[in-house]
């Protein structure tokens, strides 16, 4: 075997064509990376005191702190790009329970916001995060090259979705 040769890495090679081996690819590479991120989420939780929470909890409680604003839960799923809107209604009310956030009536919404103990577990998760992930990231000095990757992602999104409502209508 010459060096040369390029054999890509995928899980699911049944579903590779000649035009879609970098697209099973980017998918295997995706899915490791996301199962990574729930697995550093779920023990930056754990060190953070909260070890129940789950990863949709961890994402909800930090969504709802960013910016320090109320939000309705459509609204956090709608920006985590969340179809079933009962998931994260499951997460807040979790959350609710343990006090991490708390809720007001507005007319016929309901505005959650992060409770004192949600933003002394954000703090702590953040020391964490920069302790053991961001100084680990910056060593590599791949930073401007993160901020480009995502907004490909972000790109690709729009491109997953689109062909997934029209799958949907077959």
């Amino acid at each position: 075997m010459k060096k040369s040769e390029y054999f890509p890495i995928v899980s699911s090679s049944h579903l590779m064509g000649k035009d879609s081996v970098t697209l099973s690819e980017f998918e295997y590479a995706l899915t490791m990376l996301n199962n990574a991120f729930e697995r550093w989420m779920l023990s930056c939780s754990f060190a953070s005191g909260l070890p129940e929470l789950g990863p949709l909890d961890i994402l909800v409680l930090h969504n709802m702190h960013h910016r320090d604003r109320p939000k309705r839960i459509v609204d956090v799923a709608f920006t985590l790009n969340i179809e079933d809107i009962h998931n994260v209604s499951y997460s807040v009310r979790k959350l609710v329970k343990r006090e991490l956030v708390e809720s007001e009536r507005r007319g016929k919404d309901t505005y959650y916001k992060v409770a004192e103990s949600g933003r002394e577990f954000c703090a702590e998760y953040r020391k964490i995060r920069e302790k053991w992930l961001v100084d680990a990231i910056s060593k590599l000095g791949i930073s401007d090259q993160l901020g480009e990757l995502a907004a490909t992602m972000r790109t690709l999104s729009g491109i997953y979705d689109p062909a997934s409502r029209a799958v949907r209508s077959l």
